[in-house]
């Protein structure tokens, strides 16, 4: 199946979709990244060189690869990080596009906005990704800061249990909502929620500080990949979990600071339960 991936890119490193790719292409998909900015490496290393992509470019490149017949055979799309609302218009219009050559494409919008109470994106793009993307999504993948915001309940504490936290993802009307960074049982854990209209799943799983960097995407990948796969909600979002916890148990070892995808590729193939 292919994937058209519109995010950032970074040159050293695994977040954006310098994530996503290799997570995807390990589960069998073709890709085609369309970045929106690039990178030298994630800004948590300090300030990174950037060039961000016009979003008349974004739309003249996704031009070029329909003509060039390279969408015709579109699985998904998979959007993530935009440094200006011009590009979120961008990726409106393209996938508005797809979606009339293709109706039940599979849109995976993550809303990338911000965490811990605060946004990291300007007011207007995460204005934007609220009013333009989010609505176009068959999965949502918002982190809980993500899902206060996308809802209007801009003080996350509404948000503190699980059945406030479904009322909200289910008040979005999308299909399938996965919201990260949630309350768990235990306190020294963190969980992750997916709910549909069959009900809701949820996981849980021991909470480390300053996780490393590119968490977010590469769960959001690991669950579409399986998805695509076939696998149930439940299913994907376990395997998606576990592979990502397996990958930070992996990082602690080699204190690397982003996710490292190569030498836990086998945490990506077959993650262990």
């Amino acid at each position: 199946m292919t994937v058209l991936a519109i995010s950032s890119q970074v040159v050293a490193g695994h977040v954006g979709n310098s994530a996503a790719q290799p997570v995807l292409q390990m589960l069998g998909h073709e890709v085609w990244a369309l970045p929106t900015v690039l990178l030298s490496h994630h800004p948590g290393h300090g300030a990174p060189m950037r060039r961000a992509t016009p979003a008349a470019d974004l739309r003249a490149m996704a031009a070029s690869l329909e003509d060039g017949g390279w969408l015709s055979g579109l699985t998904a799309v998979s959007t993530g990080y935009f440094t200006d609302p011009d590009q979120v218009d961008a990726a409106a219009s393209i996938l508005t596009g797809i979606r009339h050559r293709h109706p039940d494409i599979t849109i995976l919008v993550d809303p990338i906005m911000g965490d811990q109470g605060s946004l990291y994106v300007a007011e207007d793009v995460a204005h934007a990704v609220a009013r333009d993307l989010a609505p176009m999504a068959t999965i949502l993948t918002p982190n809980l800061f993500e899902l206060s915001h996308l809802t209007g309940r801009e003080d996350v504490r509404q948000l503190d249990d699980i059945d406030a936290i479904e009322a909200a993802a289910r008040s979005l009307g999308t299909a399938e909502i996965i919201v990260t960074s949630t309350p768990a049982a235990q306190a020294s854990h963190i969980g992750t929620i997916a709910v549909t209209a069959d009900g809701r799943h949820v996981t849980e799983n021991l909470h480390v500080e300053n996780a490393p960097n590119g968490v977010g995407d590469v769960a959001a990948a690991s669950y579409l990949g399986h998805r695509l796969n076939g696998q149930s909600v439940q299913q994907a979002l376990e395997a998606a979990i576990t592979m990502v916890a397996s990958l930070i148990a992996e990082a602690r070892v080699t204190g690397s600071r982003d996710l490292p995808l190569a030498a836990g590729r086998y945490a990506i193939i077959a993650p262990a339960r």
